[in-house]
């Protein structure tokens, strides 16, 4: 298994949990955060693989601007 370069942007993670977007949300409330994947080393292709890689449930969600976001309930945490 070939080993993965470490982002400088996000440390290898591949993504930012909890994230804050510059818009509105009102699903956005706890336990729910905002993830975003990185987009330096875009190793998740968008930002619900990246929700999903760490929560149990995640989801698109939009925003009062009409874009989506990726919504992840924080007590469904199963990164390993």
């Amino acid at each position: 298994m070939a080993k993965r370069k470490t982002c400088k942007a996000c440390n290898g993670k591949g993504l930012f949990a909890p994230a804050d977007p510059s818009c509105k949300i009102h699903a956005l409330r706890p336990p729910w955060v905002v993830v975003e994947r990185c987009d330096s080393c875009e190793f998740f292709s968008d930002d619900l693989l990246a929700a999903q890689s760490l929560y149990g449930l995640a989801g698109w969600f939009t925003c009062t601007g009409g874009a989506f976001h990726a919504l992840a309930d924080t007590r469904t945490y199963v990164r390993k």
